[in-house]
């Protein structure tokens, strides 16, 4: 790596506040998420030029940050097997509260925006599903290749595992998710109040949800497709599939991300840090 390792801890807050700038300029000048694609997309792509001229300058193989395509079949095929039980389990769980509630769930497949005050339904059909699916792509390799890939592996450079995750992955990627509340206070459409504990939840969620991937990363062998399948799962449900019901879709879906977060989160850290098979004498 072509850097003194002093200068780690500059270079890369360095480079995730770069980024947030190119994010507060999507969220509140541009606004791509009210644009009919209905995602902030303007500054992951941005993001991926910025990753790319990163790994440039600091001389890295994307093998470094996690691109190992020999282990991609591996990793897609864990990431499903842990994501994939994690959310049928919250959608039968969400499904079976508003049955009892007697509110006669369904389940619905088209495509919305993701807000934290309710989902804002897309039309165009497949069309609009393959732009999402696209986005969400474009998403979580920007994402994870910035928060698991750059910071995980150079923050280790210079630290331990523990402070890598905890603060330059986890802590910045609270940060990063915990944007938007900030806009629904500066448009009116939440209390200062409202806004602060959505900012506070929404900063919790993502930073245990950023532990989760980085636990993955290091059990992949550093490498990002376990992580990636698992983050796209998470966000393509949100965006695809719907809990229909008779006071509206998607009454309550920061419970079924909390079921199914919690029981991937489970899942990874005894697979992390669970009881090893004694060795037979």
């Amino acid at each position: 790596m072509n850097m003194n390792k002093k200068y780690i801890p500059v270079f890369l807050i360095g480079f995730f506040l770069v980024l947030y700038a190119f994010r507060l300029i999507d969220s509140f000048l541009l606004r791509t998420d009210q644009w009919p694609i209905g995602e902030l997309f303007t500054h992951k792509i941005i993001g991926i030029a910025l990753l790319i001229a990163v790994v440039l300058f600091l001389r890295l193989k994307w093998a470094d940050i996690g691109f190992k395509w020999n282990l991609f079949g591996r990793g897609a095929l864990t990431g499903i097997a842990i994501a994939a039980p994690a959310y049928i389990t919250a959608y039968v769980v969400e499904i079976i509260i508003t049955t009892i509630q007697g509110k006669s769930p369904s389940l619905q497949f088209y495509g919305t925006a993701y807000n934290i005050l309710g989902n804002t339904e897309l039309s165009g059909g497949i069309g609009i599903i393959l732009i999402i699916i696209i986005g969400n792509i474009i998403n979580v390799t920007m994402e994870n290749a910035v928060f698991s890939g750059v910071m995980i592996s150079v923050a280790e450079k210079r630290h331990s595992f523990f402070i890598a995750n905890g603060f330059y992955s986890s802590f910045l990627f609270g940060l990063w998710r915990s944007i938007m509340p900030l806009r629904n206070f500066v448009d009116g459409d939440q209390s200062l109040t409202g806004a602060a504990l959505s900012a506070l939840l929404l900063f919790g969620s993502s930073f245990l949800f950023s532990i989760q991937l980085e636990m993955q990363f290091k059990q992949a062998n550093s490498s990002l497709w376990d992580g990636m399948v698992v983050h796209f799962i998470n966000n393509a449900s949100v965006n695809l599939i719907h809990v229909a019901c008779a006071d509206g879709t998607d009454s309550n879906p920061t419970m079924r991300i909390a079921i199914a977060q919690t029981i991937m989160f489970i899942v990874i850290t005894v697979r992390r840090f669970g009881w090893k098979k004694q060795p037979t004498k």
